[in-house]
């Protein structure tokens, strides 16, 4: 036996402290350190673009083939496809129970697929854009920028962000540095289309000239015997000069027609923009940073601020330099509020021991919970969990739980030399008597927890840190027990505590209330039928509650950021978009509460919080603002007052003021997805479903994924005159896109800057859709290659302006349009869905055949989730069926376990509905837990009750002094787990609360349970003749010994 060994040799004792501390403090100083957990990025995303395509076309000849190819994979488990004009996006999420080693391979095989499909695409799409990484974890935003009075030009703006991004580069640990709203630069060459025409010279032949300019081909090698010479060419070029002086054609009189003789030359930035950003008002570039995994977060941001400090006192003046957002000062806030919850929870915890066991005994709890700490933090950090709010919670979690085998074993040592054993006598005892029963308890509450490490998927990434660091913890706690703690209680216990009974010497005695208790027990075991239907009143009652409590995802979090998604109808030009964010953003930044706004125009922002995802990239109508407030206390009142008095100031666009939540990303609390093959069935459909979602009162806002479509200018070519003129459809399509986009012809080299040289109209001289119609397209004479002056276009047909095409979204090779709801902040989705639901019950809206529904959102997300944890509790509670019998070996025995743990199940609803906590899945992973944890107690006193002679034969008053033997450590269990929670209970944010309240609840109100229910149902099942009693005495004849083993 280890614990006689150590107390044996002192020596041995110190050396195994000693080498927990070293390891175990060595291991947490290695650890990772982050605020939250990551994400597995179980997510991919393609984007290809189809300029001037209607939404069918790219349907039918981009998205449909790429869809189809990807659902053929055997990983994919999800493939969502829509189709807008002249833009393909498909969204496809891998099969989350894949083993996370197997994701990089398995992107790699999609990536694969993506590039085979995109060789069959249509001449004049993109090269499809895969993208992996839609969840990445920045641990610092900057923006650069211009001070107020003097903002820097887009140059000056591109050019110092790429410098300060370059040397953040240069951060040791530092993974990648991404720029958002970078100005892009190009050297532009503005024709005169009036020119042009004149000379019968294309934009085509301009772009030609200018890349057979740009001598950037080697020219080969000389070699000979006595050398090898590399041969170039001259001509390449070098400044705005050499643009200018290109010949694009020569005339027979000698005389030459060059750039400078067309149109202008300059350097700007591209326009229409794709994208930009501003801070604080003025234009910027958000740079984030994402840290290497694996690495402290804090250091690292202590080690990017010195870098940032030294760079700003270099940087040229007039540039500004500002942090947006520091992950580290979160993490180092939120990890300090759990270690004040961590110490208050030990401050509980052995305020209770002090005072129910002496204070001996918590001196050697006060001992083993620093030790069984460290012990978690080896295997934590071998398992690779780095400190992050969800593990060290688990600490907190487990500090309840973790001190019941030290207590159980300190106070089974303590009543032994109470009763005169020596100290090596009452460990030998007190080990071989309580070494089953903590090794099953432990086992049962381990298993408790294991679905939560099995959960798989986004939910598995947030949950499971905590599972395991409780398992750590107790798994720790257990060895510990029987190592350690029977070594520290037999040596510290016996000086004194036979000779003087003082309070704080032995433990609290009240004999009043003793003896109240022994009567009240003595009652229920010889009135075993009323003790319990008394005691099963409590769980009845809970599981009759269940009904009234309101189902959640998972709730908001109290922080000091929120964030504004601001949309325009489709169509929207990125100045438009500008405009209005100016606007809302002048509004915001008068706002009190509110210290700084960064906005991205046309893309998504960089991910300042783990659950956001960046998945709009090229749309120029959308926008985000990332909102840091004064007090995250006011942030959800702040949420709702903004989104009244915008929806009202701001009407022309859809602007939602959304708060943080946790837990895996949800894209709206409420939807409902319809199916069916027609899409202006499903446009019908999805308004009308749009009208009900929109009538409920809690809703702020609805989207329609098949959202009307903005305009579109429409040629209709007369065929006689484009036969006249020598031109094809494809002659008009290809004059028209030059004069829009232009077309590149080589490219200037700054430094290490490549800047492509375009030819492009002048943008004036075709503002307008009816402008449109004066571009010229070159024609040819029949019978020469000589272009003649070029036809307006409106010399070979009509334009007029029709409606264009919604864009068709697929799920899984289906037809889908959606409806979104979004809902006031704090009103809980599974309100709005039972309204929603009891709304189309009364007045349904039929849907025809062919066509379905489903509720997606916060319902879906849950139901999934829940399907996920329950799905190994078949196992699970097979194990632990296992566990307890081994343990009894006994049928009955068990029944009356198990029994506890369908009880205590109706205990944590109770505690729940009493405090009218929503039932989330944090509060349902609390229910599951708390059965783990509540049969401890029954294991207990079902093991003392098989183990005295008297109580097995039948004895009421054996019964009832078992139980009163364990009644203290029981109380002291209960009433330490309970303190261990509290603080997560006083805590007061939106998430740890019913969490907390489900096991702390659970475990208080299971001590019920445990005394008068488990010794009146050991009574009626065990000795089931015993009880009908007049005189208060047990019957004379007992059992059989034959039929007592067989039990």
């Amino acid at each position: 036996m280890i614990a006689k060994l150590l107390h044996a040799n002192s020596r041995y004792l110190a050396l195994v402290i000693l080498a927990v501390v070293v390891v175990g403090y060595t291991s947490m100083s290695g650890m990772a350190r982050k605020e939250d957990p990551a994400i597995t990025p179980w997510f991919a995303k393609v984007q290809i673009f189809f300029p001037g395509a209607s939404p069918a076309r790219v349907e039918a000849l981009i998205t449909k083939p790429m869809v189809d190819a990807l659902r053929e994979e055997p990983d994919v488990m999800e493939v969502d496809g829509r189709s807008a004009a002249g833009v393909s996006l498909i969204f496809v999420e891998v099969d989350y129970k894949a083993p996370p080693a197997r994701l990089t391979q398995i992107m790699a095989e999609l990536r694969d697929v993506v590039d085979r499909v995109a060789l069959t695409l249509p001449p004049g799409s993109s090269p499809p854009d895969f993208d992996d990484e839609l969840w990445t974890e920045f641990v610092k935003i900057v923006a650069i920028k211009g001070t107020e009075d003097r903002p820097l030009s887009p140059a000056q703006l591109r050019r110092q962000s790429l410098l300060f991004a370059d040397a953040a580069r240069g951060v040791p640990m530092t993974r990648r540095v991404m720029l958002y709203g970078l100005p892009i630069e190009e050297v532009r060459v503005e024709l005169d289309e009036t020119r042009l025409s004149m000379l019968g010279i294309s934009i085509d032949e301009v772009a030609v000239a200018l890349a057979e300019a740009d001598a950037r081909t080697p020219a080969g090698q000389l070699t000979g015997a006595g050398a090898a010479l590399t041969v170039e060419l001259t001509g390449e070029f070098t400044d705005l000069e050499s643009v200018r002086n290109v010949i694009v054609r020569g005339l027979p009189d000698g005389r030459a027609i060059r750039i400078s003789d067309l149109g202008e030359v300059s350097k700007s930035e591209v326009t229409p923009l794709q994208s930009l950003s501003l801070s604080n008002g003025q234009r910027s570039v958000l740079i984030a940073v994402e840290m290497q995994p694996g690495y402290q977060v804090d250091r690292y941001g202590t080690r990017f601020d010195q870098f940032l400090a030294a760079y700003s006192a270099s940087a040229p003046d007039g540039v500004t330099i500002e942090t947006s957002f520091d992950q580290a000062g979160y993490t180092s806030e939120r990890l300090q509020n759990v270690g004040k919850n961590l110490l208050m929870g030990i401050a509980l915890v052995l305020t209770v021991l002090l005072v129910t066991l002496g204070w001996r005994a918590a001196l050697v709890v006060a001992v083993i919970l620093p030790l069984c700490t460290l012990m978690s933090m080896i295997a934590l950090f071998y398992l690779k969990i780095p400190i992050q709010h969800m593990s060290v919670t688990g600490l907190v979690v487990a500090l309840g739980l973790l001190v019941d085998g030290s207590i159980v074993m300190t106070d089974e040592i303590r009543k032994r030399l109470l009763n005169g054993l020596p100290p090596t006598e009452a460990m030998k005892g007190a080990v071989s008597r309580m070494r089953i029963p903590l090794m099953s308890s432990t086992l049962t509450t381990v298993l408790a927890f294991l679905p939560l490490v099995m959960l798989p998927g986004a939910g598995g990434d947030f949950l499971g840190s905590i599972a395991v660091a409780v398992i750590a913890m107790l798994v720790s706690s257990f060895l510990l027990a029987i190592a350690i703690t029977p070594v520290l209680a037999s040596r510290w216990l016996p000086s004194g505590i036979a000779l003087e009974r003082r309070w704080w010497r032995a433990g609290a005695n009240n004999p009043r209330l003793t003896a109240t208790f022994r009567r009240s027990l003595n009652w229920s075991i010889r009135n075993p039928l009323g003790a319990f239907a008394l005691a099963l009143t409590l769980p009845i009652t809970g599981y009759l509650s269940l009904s009234t409590l309101t189902l959640q995802f998972f709730p908001g979090t109290d922080r000091d950021q929120m964030y504004l998604d601001v949309k325009l109808p489709e169509g929207t030009s990125i100045e438009d978009s500008l405009s209005l964010v100016t606007e809302v953003d002048q509004k915001l930044r008068s706002e009190p509460l509110i210290r700084r706004v960064d906005w991205s125009i046309g893309e998504s922002p960089p991910e300042f919080y783990y659950n956001l995802r960046a998945n709009v990239k090229g749309v120029p109508s959308w926008s985000r603002a990332l909102v840091l407030t004064t007090d995250e206390n006011q942030t959800d009142s702040l949420i709702m007052r903004l989104q009244r008095e915008i929806d009202r100031e701001f009407p022309e666009a859809q602007i939602l003021v959304r708060g943080i939540d946790q837990g895996p990303p949800v894209e709206a609390p409420l939807e409902v997805r319809l199916f069916g093959p027609s899409t202006d069935l499903l446009k019908s459909l999805g308004e009308q479903f749009r009208q009900r979602m929109a009538a409920l009162p809690d809703v702020t806002h609805t989207k329609l994924l098949m959202a009307p479509a903005p305009p579109k200018v429409v040629f209709d070519l007369d065929e006689s005159a484009l036969k006249r003129a020598g031109l094809s459809k494809a002659d008009v399509a290809r004059g028209i896109q030059s004069a829009l986009k232009g077309r590149v012809g080589g490219e200037l080299l700054e430094g290490t800057e490549r800047l492509p040289v375009r030819a492009i109209l002048k943008r004036q001289e075709w503002d307008s859709a009816d402008d449109l119609t004066n571009i010229r397209i070159p024609i040819r004479n029949p019978g020469s290659d000589t272009l003649i002056p070029a036809i307006p276009l409106s010399a070979l047909g009509t334009v007029s302006l029709v409606p264009d095409e919604s864009p068709i979204a697929r799920k899984n090779g289906d037809r889908l349009n959606s409806v979104q709801g979004y809902l006031k902040r704090g009103v809980l989705p599974e309100e709005a869905l039972k309204m929603l639901a009891h709304d189309l019950e009364i007045n349904p809206i039929p849907l025809p055949t062919g066509y379905r529904l489903e509720f997606g959102g916060d319902s879906q997300e849950r139901g999934e989730l829940v399907e996920d944890l329950t799905a190994p509790l078949g196992t699970i509670i097979a194990a632990m069926l296992a566990t307890i019998l081994l343990t009894f070996n006994s049928w009955r025995l068990t029944g009356i376990a198990f029994g506890v743990t369908g009880c205590s199940f109706g205990l944590s609803l109770l505690a729940l509905a009493v405090f009218q906590y929503p039932l989330g899945i944090q509060a349902l992973i609390g229910v599951i837990g708390s059965v783990g944890v509540s049969i401890n107690a029954a294991i207990i006193i079902l093991s003392g009750l098989k183990l005295n002679e008297r109580a097995t034969a039948g004895d009421p008053d054996a019964i009832v002094d078992v139980v009163m033997d364990a009644s203290r450590h029981i109380v002291s269990t209960t009433v330490t787990t309970f303190g261990g929670f509290l603080p997560l209970i006083l805590e007061g944010s939106q998430f740890w609360p019913p969490f907390a309240m489900a096991i702390a609840g659970g475990v208080l109100l299971s001590t019920i349970v445990s005394f008068y229910l488990v010794p009146p149902l050991y009574t009626l099942l065990m000795h089931p003749g015993r009880h009908f009693l007049k005189n208060g005495s047990p019957a004379e004849t007992a059992p059989r010994a034959s039929l007592r083993e067989a039990a």
